[in-house]
């Protein structure tokens, strides 16, 4: 029986490093401040409750209407402990946000017909393969932008790998086929790190460079990068938290890990920026006089590709009336009846959302610097302020937010409990500690490399994250990570299985939804 141990289900599949983007030390110029709207006291003094009730470090959100910049704002600091302020300019982990912009890229790219969305991805990466070779020779970019290909993401493992993005592209062929192609929607950072690396192929240039050059330097984005270990030589920069053994903490900003999937996950932003970014998304694809994208691109990126299936409390709490599905960078939906684009992102402690309302020209970005509240307090604070500006009936969304949080904690630690309560006691593993190191590789490819240093076992799975391993009972082993992260929130149980001849001969796991069996290599 495998069983991830975690004190917190979070969504995060960002996975990891990334290359730098923009060497802009001056605070972004966001357009000109709408001189008709006005920002609220009472939705200033909303954000600024929210901050103090759910003991958040910091909070930064942008709203912009009809073209204009209504405000980009910090409450709070950027890290607990420490005086200095969140403020507009202030770069925190915009994560999956990312996702946005390279299909902007590619949007780019088919305007310059140097690529089509609905060419296969093996005209671009000619050396790409899939797990069938159908998949093969019919995957396109607008498969992989909407993830509907089938295949099991993997975002889990690639996470805990230090596999780099050259060697993702090879182990795409040993992953999972989960769902017929073009039937469900299956989120995947791997597709868009995919269709990422294929656009930088047809530009002849890098990904990050792609992503600098058509969008962040025309939109004067000079806080933002695609090169997520660039980010704090800038300064001004919110450091991410999260609740380990009950204490909210700074968390280990990731490194390498970042640039597995980066087209999915790289870029750090700050409020003032992501206004532009939403300025530009609501137009019709200029900005300040100047073209950037055809408007034709502009609706194919905002229009529904796959239907997002959701049952009534998915609809309940969303307040969708009407339809759900995703775009190209895009969840396309709506909020109340009005037509909405959102993304959401979460990596390195912090989380990210983002909601445009086209039909009233409307943009809110809301950026948290800790896990502690959990991902949906964005979406609470976001819901308060659309509703001032549409002067649609509002609620205290957070309030509300509160009761389900406290009962998802509760569940979570009852888990918990329960998971500590199966240990059962007075156990020994069947062999000396020694035999259990080696050599194993995996379905996907990589290697797994066990070895004894001390008296413990410790453990790293794909030249990544290393984990310390203790015995639990019987032969299966705690895994812990040596990340206090991801020690709290994604330790698991790694189960040995013998051979006839009484060996070790694999290794079974689970890395955070993805199951991994590890066979021993011959020496």
């Amino acid at each position: 029986m495998h069983i991830t141990l975690t004190r917190r289900r979070l969504q995060l599949w960002a996975a990891m490093m990334l290359v730098f983007i923009q060497a802009g030390l001056t605070p972004s110029r966001a357009l000109a401040q709408d001189t008709k709207e006005t920002f609220p006291k009472e939705v200033d003094d909303y954000v600024a409750a929210t901050v103090r009730t759910w003991e958040i470090p910091g909070i930064a959100i942008a709203i912009v209407k009809e073209g204009k910049l209504i405000v980009a704002k910090g409450y709070g600091v950027r890290e607990l402990g420490k005086p200095e302020q969140v403020d507009q300019n202030t770069i925190f982990d915009a994560a999956s946000l990312s996702k946005s912009f390279t299909a902007a890229a590619i949007a780019s790219l088919v305007n310059e017909n140097k690529m089509t969305w609905d060419a296969p991805v093996k005209r671009y990466l000619t050396s790409i393969e899939f797990p069938d070779p159908y998949l093969t020779a019919n995957v396109t970019i607008r498969d992989l932008l909407t993830h509907r290909t089938g295949i099991h993401a993997t975002n889990g493992a690639l996470f805990f790998s230090g596999a780099n993005r050259s060697q993702l592209l090879g182990l795409i062929k040993n992953m999972r086929i989960v769902a017929p192609f073009r039937t469900q929607f299956i989120y995947s950072n791997m597709g868009y790190t995919v269709a990422g690396e294929a656009a930088a192929v047809a530009a002849g240039t890098t990904w990050e460079d792609l992503i600098t050059k058509r969008f962040l330097v025309p939109l004067e984005m000079k806080r933002t990068s695609a090169i997520f270990n660039s980010a704090p030589s800038t300064g001004n920069i919110a450091s991410g938290h999260a609740l380990i053994n009950g204490v909210q903490l700074v968390t280990p900003r990731e490194g390498v890990q970042r640039d597995v999937t980066a087209p999915a996950g790289a870029v750090q932003s700050s409020a003032a920026d992501l206004a532009n970014w939403m300025i530009f998304q609501l137009g019709d694809g200029t900005f300040q006089g100047k073209r950037i994208l055809s408007p034709e691109v502009m609706t194919e990126m905002h229009s529904i590709q796959i239907i997002i299936p959701g049952g009534q409390a998915f609809r309940t709490a969303r307040q969708i009336k009407y339809f759900g599905g995703y775009g190209l960078g895009w969840q396309v939906m709506d909020y109340r009846g009005n037509r909405i684009f959102w993304h959401s992102g979460a990596g390195d402690g912090q989380f990210a959302y983002m909601v445009l309302l086209p039909d009233s020209r409307l943009g809110v970005a809301v950026l948290i610097n800790s896990w502690k509240a959990g991902a949906n307090l964005n979406g609470a604070i976001a819901s308060r302020i659309i509703d001032y500006y549409l002067g649609l009936p509002t609620r205290d969304y957070g309030a509300e937010y509160r009761e389900s949080w406290t009962r998802s904690i509760q569940q979570q630690n009852a888990a918990v409990r329960q998971f500590e309560a199966s240990q059962i006691r007075n156990t020994k593993p069947t062999l000396p500690l020694t035999e259990y190191a080696g050599v194993f590789r995996d379905q996907l490819g990589l290697e797994l490399k066990i070895w004894l240093e001390g008296d413990h076992l410790r453990l790293q799975y794909g030249g990544g994250e290393i984990a310390e391993v203790t015995h639990w009972h019987y032969d299966t082993f705690l895994v812990r990570w040596l990340n206090p992260l991801h020690a709290e929130q994604r330790s698991t149980l790694a189960q040995f299985v013998m051979s006839p001849q009484g060996r070790v001969a694999e290794v079974q796991m689970e890395f955070f939804g993805d199951r991994l069996v590890a066979r021993r290599q011959t020496p």
